[in-house]
């Protein structure tokens, strides 16, 4: 009897045994040297556009304005408003442009309307043709808006021409050639540049001019010419 018991107790206490080693196995598993755990750094989202962002970048630029010239302190039957082209390219460097422009103007002249005329030595109507090459320097606004504002000032020379004509004489022919004088002149100007689209503007101001005493004219001669055209950047 006492045989059995001891035995019995002997196979309990060796269960006992075998329970906590399982359990105290299965408490510190740890995963196998080869399973590894990759970690991927979050990536971080792209910054929003600043909103400090101006409405001009530096490079190049350039325009294309239609004008209508008149002249001051003078008759208005005689000397009519006319047309003015004019070009323009530079380089834009956000509050300053430096360029340069080109273009060619004309004012129609009512001679039959002088009073001073004698009879029969007026030619009607006639242009008077300018043409001129002027750099630029230009001061413009930056900003966060579509719309740029800007003052210029250009340094013009000015070639005229009216009726102005030279004969040349070579050994069997003549020929008459036309003959352009020139005058020193500076202009002002005051614009808006208004943005339809990216790099597209459409230009509006107003130009004041003044060509100085030279071969052509006798004195100072001033003329304000509003315009509109493209300008592109």
């Amino acid at each position: 009897m006492n045989r059995n018991v001891c035995s019995i107790w002997g196979v309990l206490a060796l269960l006992l045994v075998t329970s906590v080693g399982s359990a105290q196995g299965a408490w510190s598993y740890e995963p196998p040297p080869t399973q590894t755990y990759s970690s991927r750094p979050v990536e971080p989202y792209p910054a929003p556009a600043s909103s400090s962002k101006q409405s001009l970048e530096r490079g190049l630029i350039g325009a294309f304005d239609l004008g209508v010239p008149v002249m001051l302190n003078v008759d208005p039957d005689v000397v009519r408003p006319g047309a003015d082209l004019n070009g323009f390219g530079g380089v834009d460097m956000q509050y300053v442009v430096f360029g340069l422009g080109a273009g060619v103007m004309w004012t129609p002249i009512n001679s039959s309307e002088i009073a001073q005329a004698p009879p029969g030595t007026g030619y009607g109507r006639s242009p008077m043709t300018r043409l001129y090459f002027a750099p630029e320097v230009r001061a413009q606004v930056p900003n966060k808006s579509p719309i740029v504002p800007y003052i210029g000032v250009t340094f013009d020379a000015n070639w005229w021409r009216i009726h102005s004509t030279e004969v040349v004489c070579g050994a069997f022919y003549c020929r008459a050639y036309a003959v352009f004088l020139f005058t020193p002149g500076m202009t002002a100007k005051l614009g808006i540049a208004f943005e339809v689209s990216e790099g597209t503007h459409i230009d509006v101001g107003v130009k004041y001019s003044l060509s100085g005493p030279g071969s052509f004219f006798p004195q100072r001669q001033q003329w304000v010419t509003p315009y509109v055209g493209m300008l592109f950047r």
